[in-house]
């Protein structure tokens, strides 16, 4: 399977040991076609799950559902890769499920989706604001 630079870069930067490349029609072991990973019994993991601009052609309206399968169930790590004539398009969207855009290319934009970056934790979000037993006689809310 032959990978984008910018899937290739970020494989080694990162150390992934397992890639899945979702493309139109599988043409190596470590590629599935989209009909394969929408079958409900298809729920091995991978660390990252590559989704060619193939794959995502919407024409049977199941890239979301692709998207949402991998995102949420299969991986940790989305790369989504989308050509530059429906980037306008697309970037809203993608924005919208938790990718940012991570690569641009000549050719193509790529968006990645990170569980680990997805939302950072926020400064209210420890035990010193909540009611914790310990606090009961400190402070009065």
């Amino acid at each position: 399977m032959s990978l984008p630079a910018p899937v290739s870069a970020l494989i080694k930067t990162e150390q992934i040991k397992q890639v899945l490349g979702v493309v139109k029609a599988p043409e190596a072991d470590a590629t599935a076609s989209v009909k394969q990973v929408l079958e409900p019994d298809f729920q091995e993991r991978f660390d990252l799950i590559w989704l060619s601009e193939g794959a995502l052609d919407d024409s049977e309206g199941q890239s979301d559902r692709l998207i949402a399968k991998c995102r949420d169930q299969l991986t940790s790590r989305v790369v989504v890769e989308t050509s530059h004539h429906h980037q306008p398009t697309h970037d809203p969207h993608y924005l919208a499920l938790g990718f940012v855009r991570c690569a641009v290319t000549e050719d193509h934009v790529y968006y990645l989706f990170d569980i680990k970056t997805y939302k950072p934790v926020p400064d209210w979000l420890n035990p010193r604001f909540w009611a914790n037993p310990e606090n009961w006689d400190k402070y009065r809310w």
